[in-house]
């Protein structure tokens, strides 16, 4: 089995790494450099296609950092595009606000809808919007210096208090930064109170957006009913209430639930109706569709 990425992938990546830069709105190539894990010489080298020329310069492991990173698609067939769903929608609206007031907001619903998805489209294609994920993330210590790493600060100074500062201070000098903390549920206790210190620190000038499933109300309200430290607070910060899309009723439900999975299969070119409606005859959400676009590309 062959080690080797080809030259075709590597030429993909180095597309995909520069419009995602020219996008990301880092005022340095050294910081954006930062934000996704590799050194300024490393982005450097491949902007200018020293690595073309000396194979060494950049390992294997670099280059599937790299390709993680910016979201390249090895596999032309796995390739996505966003449909404007309702969900979509309410998620991008609620972003902006955030961005444009330094607003601090939590959306919580259902898994499947493409919560994940739509945070990370917008963060990937809207300057000094960073992306955090608290499921990878959940503890303080590892909270803090995933978020130096978005901004481009570095993350790896002994004294984490410093890290922080730095961190905070550098939000502080953009004019309209947007923390994206997606798995919100997962975080630890300690980590939400690291959220009430942020808000207090950066209250309206840096937006704050919270993303879960419903385990992250189950969270907060079990918190706030059982008066655990903090959590109160932090809940009235982002607004005393999540937002939601998904209708209550069974039937509302359903209608709902089918329109979204009609654009994303659209937008994605399932048009075969025996598929759709064998889809549909079963439980079913977003990832539902993505499983069987993808498995109607492989059928053609």
């Amino acid at each position: 089995m062959s080690t080797k990425l080809s030259q075709e992938h590597k030429e993909g990546i180095r597309r995909k790494l520069l419009a995602a830069f020219n996008a990301s709105g880092f005022p340095s190539r050294a910081k954006y450099a930062v934000s996704i894990g590799i050194s300024g010489s490393d982005l450097s080298n491949i902007e200018n296609g020293k690595w073309r020329e000396n194979d060494r310069l950049l390992s294997m492991g670099k280059w599937m950092r790299i390709a993680r990173e910016v979201g390249y698609e090895f596999n032309a067939g796995q390739s996505w595009q966003t449909a404007e769903t309702t969900t979509y929608r309410a998620i991008r609206r609620q972003l902006e606000m955030c961005a444009k007031d330094g607003m601090c907001a939590m959306f919580c619903d259902e898994a499947g809808l493409g919560k994940t998805h739509a945070v990370r489209e917008f963060c990937a294609n809207t300057p000094d919007a960073f992306y955090i994920n608290g499921g990878s993330h959940p503890r303080k210590t590892a909270f803090i210096r995933a978020l130096a790493t978005a901004v481009g600060i570095n993350p790896d100074r002994n004294k984490l208090e410093d890290v922080l500062l730095d961190t905070m201070t550098y939000l502080k000098s953009l004019p309209r930064p947007v923390l994206v903390i997606d798995e919100a549920g997962d975080l630890d206790s300690s980590t939400y109170l690291l959220l009430k210190r942020l808000y207090n620190e950066l209250e309206f000038q840096c937006g704050i957006y919270m993303v879960g499933a419903r385990g992250l109300k189950k969270r907060i309200d079990s918190a706030v009913r059982n008066r655990t430290n903090g959590f109160e607070e932090v809940f009235s910060r982002f607004g005393g209430r999540f937002t939601t899309v998904l209708p209550q009723g069974a039937k509302e439900r359903l209608d709902f639930l089918r329109q979204e999975a009609l654009m994303v299969a659209e937008a994605n070119g399932l048009t075969d109706k025996e598929r759709i409606n064998r889809m549909f005859s079963r439980d079913f959400d977003l990832r539902t569709v993505r499983r069987e676009v993808l498995k109607s590309r492989n059928a053609a």
